[in-house]
């Protein structure tokens, strides 16, 4: 076990919580309703064509995956019991479990997973999750509850994959009633229903009685609320007007550990932040420009000023809890000089300017705005410009864009850190990024399930990341939940979702 691996496992082993209380003598009691406070309100939510982390929180709880994963990032079984890969690691065959009931009452057998796999990879729907599903070659129904998915090679993030977005099956019923309006009424087949969203103020959904883990949920409803005000969410929590809030502010962690009322657990986190940048655009279309201000950053100061102990300077996608980065590896460090010289190359000595989206909350502020200090000493100029998380989103999209700052979902596998967002044919290339040597490198690793090897082009990968600056990745946050002490029974599995079938609350 290499590096940072050892240290994320052993947290996750040695509980990895500044404060702890134990619950597992407690008696689950039913009932209640739980209050969630989220950092942004989510622009999409089929769960095929979204790419928010606030939107995929959620979605955990209203669709169940094929697989799902444990709190050591361990694929294990979901709505399949069990499943067989064929020796040359091209072919899946999942078994479903025997009465798993969507919302509406649809069976979800073996034709709805081959009918999810159909909506995903049809190019005219235009899923986010096709990139995550190239490979996917043939999908046959063997029997009611058996189902085969053969693939054109090996895919080593293909599991991984199916225990998250592209792993939520959706009801073929509902889907085809309601089209691209779907995610207006979200049926799946996990421990909540969807009961209504209202846009910028709440998300509702209530305990399904047919969900197919017996016994559960315990909830009777989940309420979510959008805070993207920071202080407005730790004043919440802190009152008690909502029990958990997804994303903990690096100045509230010194005074969540204090608390007697609540309890902050922390593992190492699996996402990047950074800048994205539109390599299309005018401002920042050249390599030499986004160097430079890659080479203005101190990813160090930006962590110690605005997160402390809450983040890790990066060096690429890959976070110090994955397997590809080693204890040693050095984030890019700040070098006013390379600065300068990349700027003459560039043909600005004087420098630049550019655009900088970011969404209206005190960190994303006080982020930018040190990016903006720290460039400006080169002569490179920031307009920072705030906007709705969701309107930044459809902009990035469209490519009518020069850099943005948005709270990017981490996933669970190397591959899903990195193909979907910089290969030249990733569902969500918005750096809209083209090398053919990572195109190649990407390619070659995804289709391994040799780790080493897989590690080996990771390593390669990140030496382009950090020539070509398609992305300017500045640091990692830990995984962190704050929530109240009577939210009992919440497992903290490091990809910083929040599921809630085992959670209840105390009297």
């Amino acid at each position: 076990m290499r590096g940072k691996k050892y240290w994320l496992m052993a947290g996750l082993m040695m509980g990895a919580v500044l404060t702890t209380p134990v619950w597992a003598q407690d008696e689950p009691i039913r009932g209640g309703t739980l209050m969630v406070g989220l950092a942004d309100d989510p622009p999409e939510l089929d769960p095929h064509l979204t790419s928010s982390n606030a939107a995929r929180t959620v979605l955990h709880n209203i669709f169940a995956t094929l697989v799902e994963i444990d709190e050591e990032l361990q694929v294990v079984p979901g709505i399949a019991h069990s499943w067989d890969i064929s020796e040359d690691g091209k072919s899946f065959t999942f078994y479903i479990r025997e009465g798993v009931l969507f919302h509406d009452g649809t069976p979800l057998d073996a034709e709805a997973v081959k009918y999810n796999f159909e909506r995903m990879t049809d190019r005219e729907f235009g899923s986010a999750r096709a990139g995550e599903l190239a490979f996917v070659e043939t999908v046959t129904v063997d029997d009611p509850l058996t189902v085969t998915v053969t693939l054109s090679q090996p895919y080593g993030g293909f599991l991984p994959a199916l225990a998250s977005w592209s792993g939520m099956m959706v009801s073929p019923t509902a889907a085809e009633e309601h089209g691209r309006n779907f995610s207006q009424v979200l049926v799946g087949a996990g421990p909540f229903k969807f009961v209504e969203r209202i846009r910028d103020d709440r998300l509702v959904i209530e305990r399904f009685d047919g969900y197919f883990k017996e016994g559960l949920p315990y909830l009777d409803r989940v309420v979510y609320r959008p805070f993207v005000d920071v202080d407005s969410r730790i004043l919440n929590l802190e009152s008690g007007a909502v029990h958990i809030i997804n994303t903990v502010p690096g100045k509230a962690v010194k005074q969540f550990q204090e608390s007697q009322d609540i309890t902050l657990s922390s593992v190492g986190g699996l996402g990047f932040r950074g800048i994205w940048i539109n390599t299309k655009s005018k401002d920042l279309g050249s390599p030499e420009r986004r160097a430079a201000v890659s080479a203005c950053i101190d990813r160090q100061v930006v962590v110690d000023a605005v997160f402390g102990d809450a983040a890790v300077p990066a060096i690429g996608p890959f976070s110090p809890a994955t397997w590809v980065v080693d204890e040693e590896d050095e984030a890019p460090a700040r070098d006013l000089d390379r600065a300068r010289e990349l700027l003459a190359k560039a043909g600005v000595p004087d420098g630049f300017s550019f655009q900088l989206l970011i969404t209206p909350d005190e960190e994303s502020i006080r982020v930018a705005s040190i990016y903006a200090a720290m460039c400006r000493e080169v002569g490179i100029e920031i307009d920072i410009q705030q906007g709705e998380f969701g309107s930044i989103i459809s902009r990035m999209g469209e490519g009518n864009y020069t850099a943005a700052q948005i709270e990017l979902s981490p996933r669970n596998d190397p591959d899903l850190s990195a193909y979907p967002w910089f290969h030249s044919q990733g569902g969500v290339n918005w750096s809209y990024y083209e090398n053919e040597e990572m195109d190649d490198l990407l390619d070659r690793a995804r289709a391994s399930v040799d780790q080493e090897y897989r590690r080996e082009l990771y390593r390669q990968a990140l030496d382009i990341f950090n020539r070509d600056f398609p992305y300017i990745f500045t640091y990692h946050l830990q995984e962190m939940k704050a929530y109240r002490n009577n939210v009992k029974g919440y497992r903290h599995i490091p990809d910083s979702m929040m599921r809630f079938e085992d959670v209840w609350l105390a009297e």
